[in-house]
């Protein structure tokens, strides 16, 4: 199966902006669910029968600081690691001049939407799921 990360621009809004110039330590966050969910729609697999996914754990680390200009960020997105009830997003969010400024990674769990319970992963979605592993 052919691995793919995927590239999403996402523009920088001035009020994305700290008062030192620098795009906000917490609006990275938001690059990152842009990314994500843009994934997720492009998969057609937000939800399914008898399942939804849930944000569980989201780490980020800082690299260099994003300042304003008017070309887009790049952030690459691809699936990490496939568990049972569980998967992994690794993304990478470049800058203008295509240089890292930050890497992350998301933990997604597959649950239940009644009850919200981890749910064992469908082999349905495990395939959907591999076709955008790296």
């Amino acid at each position: 199966m052919e691995s793919m990360r995927r590239r999403v621009p996402v523009h920088r809004r001035f009020s994305d902006l700290d008062p030192l110039g620098h795009v906000n330590n917490v609006v990275f966050h938001d690059y990152l669910q842009e990314a994500r969910v843009g994934l997720l729609r492009d998969l057609d697999f937000v939800r399914g029968p008898g399942f939804s996914q849930v944000v569980v754990k989201q780490e980020l680390t800082h690299r260099k600081p994003l300042l304003y200009a008017p070309e887009p960020v790049v952030v690459e997105i691809w699936v990490d690691r496939i568990g049972n009830s569980s998967y992994t997003l690794g993304y990478r969010i470049l800058d203008e001049h295509d240089e890292v400024a930050a890497e992350a990674t998301t933990v997604m769990a597959v649950v239940s939407p009644e009850s919200g319970r981890p749910v064992r992963m469908s082999d349905e979605l495990r395939v959907v799921l591999e076709s955008a592993q790296a």
